[in-house]
């Protein structure tokens, strides 16, 4: 009776050890995020969560006005963009386009994207034109929405789904005098993910916006969540509770 009663004990241990670190868990966790509420996030704080290293950027996905056109110029309407990284002197550098694209904006008319990132690969597509890029492997653990708006514009992302789960919240920018920015949180991700949704850019007058003064971007990070053990740790742990449990087994009754 007393080894039976170690034994289980054993069992229960290992049980609890592996699902204290995810290892057992309730049916798939892909989709199981969680919305942090950013309504008073201002750029300068969201960049100080990256001086901080609280967070780390993987890459950015943005849509913008550019110059509205199509001639180039380097003004880009769309990119997958280098992250911003601390250098050492305290400072963010980064933020370069690493893939673009070229885009006509209409007042007021929604546009479909969707972003993918399986870890090695990622995917950007807005109304019909894909853009994608291998240049970056980093982990994903949060995606910060920022919608900005100058002076008469607006700027909105609806109809957001994360991994076929609606995220139940949209993100919307309008400025009537100066500008305006909003940032919207979804945490606990992995990749690889898929978020989809509708971006839509408004404006008065019959002069639009131009660069960076309407736009959107899809910042993706890594950071802001509890590590995971690694897998040597998880096989460790399984071994020495095995080897408990066989050195149970070769005791004697009795003892």
């Amino acid at each position: 009776m007393i080894c039976l009663n170690k034994f289980l004990n054993q069992q229960k241990l290992l049980l609890l050890s592996l699902s204290a670190i995810g290892i057992i868990a309730a049916p798939s966790q892909a989709s199981a995020f969680t919305l942090v509420n950013r309504d008073s996030l201002t750029d300068t704080q969201f960049n100080d969560l990256l001086i901080t290293k609280e967070y780390t950027e993987t890459f950015v996905a943005e849509s913008r006005m550019g110059n509205n056109g199509s001639d180039g110029n380097g003004k880009r309407e769309l990119g997958i963009n280098s992250p911003w990284l601390k250098n050492a002197n305290g400072n963010l550098v980064g933020g370069d386009p690493v893939a673009r694209g070229d885009r006509t904006w209409t007042s007021g008319t929604p546009v479909d994207f969707i972003l993918e990132y399986n870890g090695t690969v990622v995917n950007y597509t807005v109304g019909g034109a894909l853009l994608s890029t291998t240049a970056f492997t980093g982990a994903a653990s949060n995606i910060f929405l920022r919608t900005f708006a100058l002076k008469d514009s607006t700027s909105s992302l609806t109809n957001l789904v994360l991994d076929g789960k609606a995220v139940g919240k949209n993100l919307t920018s309008t400025a009537t005098s100066v500008s305006n920015v909003d940032y919207l949180q979804i945490s606990n991700i992995t990749a690889p993910f898929k978020l989809t949704g509708k971006s839509t850019f408004s404006w008065t007058g019959t002069t639009a916006p131009k660069n960076s003064q309407l736009a959107y971007q899809i910042k993706v990070v890594s950071g802001g969540t509890q590590s995971v053990p690694e897998p040597g740790t998880v096989a460790a742990l399984i071994v020495a509770s095995g080897m408990g449990i066989a050195g149970t087994k070769r005791k004697k009754p009795g003892f």
